[in-house]
């Protein structure tokens, strides 16, 4: 039997085969002009920091959980008929993903609206320490996506590993991937699709980068180290996105967003290299998805 040709996987090969050929002349260049660019995201400071002390940072925090919390059970009792057993599992389709989206990044945006706009003394500091136009921060944010995809990977895979021999010895049960990248594996209907495509690559980013850099990390800055402020924000960050398969590696995306918003001065940085990293996991899905689909 001969062997069948897979197009998408020969894509895929060839696109990580680029980022790793890519990164590594990055770094090379990075080293002979002896830029530790590592240790320049970790000391820079020029931020602002957010002093509004605990009690108000605590009230704003309320305020996220609970504007989520309530929008989403008003939302899922009007439109949505739960199953009668509470145990029975909901599927997960485009529209019903699409509205998990909104549910959760429109309320958060609206709290962050409302707090900057009815209580300026407290909410409205300085997000950027630099005036940084789009196209600026897009022409920053690229190479440093390109430089530290790989080690995202590396530690995915370690990660990964991990897991796998807690699940051999019987400390954690099945490891599931999260719900949205099972449903774009599955694909959709193509509009639907597209929607939740635009969400997750551009909503996403700007709603999420604004609360948990230009926000929490700012907060935790104020409070304790550089070091120390990065690295609880990006456990915040992975935690809020709930699945145990990627916690450590969005642990390590959370800590480089913060770095590249200390490094850049400009939440336009972190917000581009989001959006990359999200439009990127997109698209190894769908490539993947097309080699599943294809007859072997």
């Amino acid at each position: 039997m001969e062997p069948t040709i897979d197009p998408p996987l020969i894509v895929a090969s060839l696109i990580v085969f680029g980022i790793l050929v890519g990164s590594l002349a990055l770094w090379i260049k990075c080293i002979r002009r002896s830029n530790n660019i590592v240790s320049e995201m970790m000391t820079k400071n020029r931020l602002p920091s957010w002093n509004i002390g605990w009690v108000n940072f605590g009230i704003f925090v309320c305020a996220l959980i609970i504007t989520v919390f309530v929008v989403q059970n008003i939302a899922t009792s009007l439109f949505f008929q739960l199953p009668s057993e509470a145990e029975e599992h909901i599927a997960l389709s485009p529209s019903l993903a699409i509205f998990a989206v909104l549910l959760l990044q429109l309320p958060m945006l609206a709290v962050f609206y409302a707090a900057r706009r009815f209580y300026p003394g407290h909410y409205a500091g300085r997000l950027n320490a630099v005036d940084l136009s789009i196209s600026d921060a897009l022409r920053q944010a690229a190479p440093l996506f390109l430089m530290f995809l790989p080690l995202i990977w590396i530690v995915s895979l370690i990660w990964t590993n991990i897991l796998g021999g807690f699940q051999k010895v019987g400390w954690i049960e099945e490891i599931e991937q999260q719900e949205l990248v099972t449903l774009f594996q599955n694909g959709g209907h193509p509009m639907a699709m597209l929607l939740l495509v635009t969400l997750a690559v551009i909503m996403a980013p700007v709603i999420e980068e604004l609360i948990f850099r230009g926000c929490i990390y700012r907060f935790l800055k104020s409070q304790t180290s550089l070091l120390v402020a990065q690295v609880i924000s990006g456990c915040i960050f992975s935690i809020m996105h709930a699945n145990l398969l990627s916690f450590v590696p969005l642990i390590l995306v959370g800590i480089l967003l913060a770095r590249i918003y200390e490094k850049t001065g400009s939440l336009y940085a972190p917000i581009w290299f989001h959006a990359l990293f999200n439009a990127f996991s997109l698209l190894m899905l769908f490539i993947t998805s097309m080699s599943i689909a294809i007859p072997h």
